[in-house]
């Protein structure tokens, strides 16, 4: 049976993020592809947390894993093989869509992969 992780509000160790910032969460023993981009990520505001040994986020997101998460711990993507550069985008993404516009209806996530 397949469980699909739709919000990471219950993980102690992330709630001083919710309502604050955007979250990349990275299960995985060589996080340094993500780590490369950390100031990148910083400037979109968004935090990065990396747990290179397994642990409680491992045990919830599964390892390897990497998870990015809105500023209200809602998952906009998670898989356990993902391109930085598509983890920043959505990001990116995250960062400019508006929950109260009458276009966040729309999926722009679709049309990330076209930003550079």
């Amino acid at each position: 049976m397949t469980t699909q992780i739709t919000h990471l509000r219950g993980i102690a160790a992330l709630r001083p993020l919710r309502g604050h910032h955007p979250a990349v969460v990275v299960c995985l023993d060589d996080a340094a592809a993500y780590e490369s981009r950390r100031d990148e990520l910083a400037g979109l505001d968004a935090k990065l947390v990396v747990e290179r040994e397994p642990g409680e986020l491992s045990a919830r997101l599964g390892r390897p894993s990497v998870t990015v998460v809105d500023r209200y711990l809602e998952v906009a993507l998670h898989g356990a093989d993902l391109d930085a550069d598509d983890v920043v985008k959505n990001v990116r993404w995250l960062e400019i869509r508006c929950e109260e516009c009458p276009q966040s209806g729309v999926d722009m996530g679709q049309c990330a992969g076209d930003w550079g």
